[in-house]
């Protein structure tokens, strides 16, 4: 059986494209590389690489091994971080990605205390109200408000809420409190354009039916930190996640109206892509985000 150097070797290559580069990669020097792969090819009895001085290119047989060496380099990587927790304590950065309203609401609350109780961990924050491509992003988790639809993801609810109707005493005073979701396309909305339902705000009568509002307004961005801020000013109607107002609809800086028809309960996720063992760092992570807001 081939020694497991000689295919983190040739994954190596195949991986970044050049022995140099994976020489890098794999911290040791070019000719080991060389020499662990050419190994591999002689008890193989094929040849896996066409080299030149400028390129390398995968022969046929190349490039069905490389499936197998790429899988199993992973599996075993995988293996690694399976068992890492039970000899160290968790380590390594945790690349969160998040939207700007988290940002400005509980993240500058909990975050100090997660890297207080883990100190080897390093956070690398990605605000950002787009849905980003958690692979090809490098990116471990991302929190996000309702499940996003990619079977490539693990969705795990950290934290229920509801959707609510919300503007400032002034603004009510001004123009009047809406009695039905219909009412709502006469009113100024503040418009939260990453979201699904950006123009169309959901809402269920007593009757359980679904309701579709088209609302519109003068003023919409992707940082609800900022649209927040102007429905505190008076300027509109926000439509928001409960645990983002609760504080304020306590003070009597927001007030929340149309709750007889808000959704079911929605909720805060952690989304993180599947693999057979979820890495000691994430894992204590999302433990973390339970205990504090459950």
């Amino acid at each position: 059986m081939s020694s497991i150097h000689y295919l983190r070797a040739f994954a190596g290559v195949v991986e970044h494209g050049s022995f140099t580069a994976a020489a890098v990669a794999l911290n040791i020097s070019k000719p080991v590389v060389s020499k662990q792969v050419s190994q591999l090819e002689k008890e193989l009895g094929v040849q896996l690489l066409v080299r030149t001085t400028r390129t390398l290119h995968l022969t046929e047989a190349g490039e069905t091994f490389a499936q197998y060496a790429t899988k199993i380099i992973k599996d075993l990587q995988e293996a690694e971080h399976a068992v890492m927790p039970m000899q160290s304590e968790p380590q390594g950065t945790l690349v969160i990605s998040a939207p700007q309203s988290l940002a400005y609401s509980f993240l500058p609350k909990i975050l100090p205390i997660f890297q207080k109780r883990y100190p080897l961990i390093h956070l690398n924050v990605r605000i950002t109200g787009r849905f980003v491509d958690l692979i090809e992003e490098g990116i471990d988790v991302a929190l996000r408000v309702g499940k996003m639809e990619d079977s490539s993801l693990i969705a795990r609810l950290i934290q229920t809420c509801q959707m609510q109707v919300c503007a400032s005493p002034e603004y009510w005073q001004n123009y009047g409190k809406p009695t039905h979701p219909q009412d709502l396309s006469q009113h100024n909305c503040l418009i939260y354009q990453p979201a699904s339902h950006a123009r169309h705000w959901p809402f269920i009568n007593p009757q359980g039916e679904k309701i579709s509002v088209k609302v519109n307004g003068n003023l919409q961005s992707d940082d609800g930190g900022l649209l927040l801020s102007a429905a505190k000013n008076g300027q509109g109607i926000f439509y928001v996640p409960s645990f983002l107002i609760s504080e304020d609809l306590k003070s009597g800086v927001l007030e929340q109206v149309l709750a007889e028809f808000s959704q079911k309960d929605t909720g805060l996720y952690a989304l993180y892509p599947k693999t057979k063992h979820v890495p000691s760092k994430l894992r204590v992570f999302i433990d973390f985000l339970l205990e504090v807001l459950q």
